[in-house]
């Protein structure tokens, strides 16, 4: 039996392998980030891996946050849309730019569940986690952006 695969080449570009629910399950996290990113304040820690510092001092790192926040958000709030726009029609085939897009998305998911889990990136006790709800929609769009990734592979 073949492997499931969460997107996948096809003559044209790419479709999606996701099942009918888990694409609206990832339409409704992609829409949570969406809100979160527009309604929450800078610095707050559900966004802390979503915009790390761009300068280890803080002086500078702050001022690079303050010229940039709005740029930065605008342009993960635009990938999210089309992603949900994208899931919305997800019958035909698209583009490298669309699974480009996705795979952004889906890690910016993954990044507000991480600093939610308490994750960090030399966070290998994932063990401690299993079993948390939380943790399994983690894992899930590990897999979705890996797919992601792996599609956009040549060959």
């Amino acid at each position: 039996m073949p492997r499931r695969v969460p997107i996948r080449r096809v003559p044209g570009g790419f479709r999606f392998g996701i099942e009918a629910d888990e694409m609206l399950l990832v339409r409704r996290l992609v829409g949570e980030v969406r809100q979160l990113l527009e309604s929450l304040e800078p610095g707050d820690a559900k966004m802390r891996r979503l915009f790390p510092p761009a300068y280890t001092d803080e002086e500078k790192n702050a001022e690079y946050h303050r010229l940039m926040r709005d740029e930065l958000v605008a342009s993960r709030v635009a990938d999210l849309a089309l992603v949900d726009e994208l899931l919305a029609d997800a019958d035909h085939v698209f583009d490298a730019g669309r699974v480009e897009a996705l795979a952004r998305s889906v890690n910016s998911v993954r990044l507000v569940l991480g600093s939610l889990l308490g994750l960090d990136d030399e966070d290998d006790d994932h063990e401690r986690l299993a079993g948390r709800p939380e943790y399994e929609l983690y894992q899930f769009l590990s897999w979705v952006l890996d797919g992601a990734v792996d599609a956009l592979m040549p060959g």
